[in-house]
């Protein structure tokens, strides 16, 4: 699973109004397409008097009024931050959103406190209440690191700090940095070292360091992370991501994950692979949510079974939660039957193609007679077909 990867958003172009910085909630004409520096609330708890707080939170208004300004100067993130960890998340990125690209989600600065020699820590809630105190229904509460830096303040993920005493192994080009509450598992570790031997064979690319995070759950990964409330902090139990600069965070306590170590040699491989053939390789190599492909496969077959009528053709987006059964992804259920289309028909070598073609894969796949009208059609053929294994060997769904 990628639970990071970017909310679908209509959002409106325009300029950004000026607005002087204060406490006053959002106007009721109605929310400007961008957030402006008096939309940000700051809880009466909050010091305003200090000066270190006062330049926390100047800070972070800098970050939350410019983030969604490609063109804007960036005065107010942290740069090493940005190359170990790729720089905020798209939940910050988006946080103030519905799904309709509307400004619903307002911030309120709800705690700046002191963490020694490593700055502040200030904590953001994002609700929908006017109610500045009123943090059970919050969409999210993010503590972000302020760190002081030769040219002012900078807004930080606060993960470093957070797992700093946390012991570390290594195993082959894996640094593991594992939380107190999990408990080290040599061997998973082990299987995990010969698994990227098997993927680097198969994509044709050397070994690379990867930091895996080994979380007890998805909980433990986003606390450590930042968050403080987040949608699925509770809400699944096992789960896992990469940011793009070769961490894996693992949520599933275990210290093997190779759904997402696929992830990592995919996009090592193709910088920009199309999200439903990515999610799909790295489904049909790997698994998901603790099942086997071949699992998935099935029930894929099974529900194409129920009904003759069917049409899949818009349920690709990989960034909405369709399932089926349970556990079964519709989305990466189909990009694997579809990568299995190709490396039947061309090898690896002809996935990588594809996979190289861009974000948006149809034009490619129209040579292996896929089209959106015909997809539903051509998945029931190919899952009439033996599976594929693309490693040679049995199951690989941790």
């Amino acid at each position: 699973m990628r639970w990071a990867g970017p909310l679908l958003l209509l959002l409106v172009a325009c300029s950004p109004k000026t607005a002087a910085p204060g406490q006053v909630a959002p106007s009721s004409e109605g929310p400007s397409a961008l957030l402006q520096a008096s939309d940000i609330r700051i809880a009466p708890t909050v010091d305003t008097t200090n000066a270190d707080v006062q330049g926390a939170i100047t800070c972070v208004r800098r970050f939350l009024t410019r983030k969604m300004d490609g063109e804007a100067p960036n005065d107010y993130w942290y740069g090493p931050d940005s190359e170990q960890y790729g720089g905020p998340y798209s939940e910050l990125r988006y946080a103030e959103y519905d799904s309709f690209g509307e400004l619903r989600y307002w911030p309120t600065v709800l705690e700046v406190r002191p963490v020694g020699t490593d700055g502040q820590l200030l904590q953001v809630m994002w609700n929908d209440n006017p109610d500045t105190g009123h943090t059970a229904d919050a969409k999210y509460i993010f503590e972000f690191l302020v760190r002081p830096t030769p040219e002012g303040l900078r807004l930080a993920l606060p993960i470093t700090h957070n797992t700093a005493n946390w012991k570390r192994r290594q195993v082959g080009e894996v640094t593991y940095i594992i939380s107190p509450a999990h408990a080290f598992n040599p061997a998973e570790a082990e299987e995990q070292r010969q698994m990227i031997g098997r993927l680097s064979t198969f994509f044709s690319i050397p070994a690379f360091p990867i930091t895996y995070y080994s979380y007890a759950g998805t909980a433990d990964l986003y606390a450590a992370r930042g968050f403080v409330q987040h949608p699925l902090m509770r809400s699944i139990s096992s789960g896992g991501m990469v940011d793009g600069k070769n961490n894996v965070h693992s949520g599933n306590n275990k210290d093997i994950y190779t759904h997402e170590v696929v992830h990592l040699f995919s996009q090592s491989k193709t910088s920009t692979p199309p999200p439903l053939l990515e999610e799909g390789l790295a489904t049909l190599i790997g698994g998901s949510v603790e099942h086997a492909y071949a699992w998935h496969r099935a029930n894929l077959a099974r529900y194409l079974a129920t009904d003759t009528s069917l049409d899949l053709r818009d349920r690709c987006n990989t960034y909405v939660r369709d399932d089926i059964y349970l556990d079964t992804s519709v989305p990466y259920v189909i990009g694997a039957v579809v990568c299995e289309r190709i490396l039947r028909r061309d090898g690896k070598e002809g996935l990588f193609q594809v996979m190289a073609e861009g974000k948006d894969p149809w034009s490619a796949l129209v040579r292996y007679g896929i089209t959106p009208e015909t997809l539903t059609d051509e998945l029931r053929k190919e899952l009439t077909e033996e599976p594929l294994d693309p490693l040679g060997s049995s199951e690989h769904q941790r």
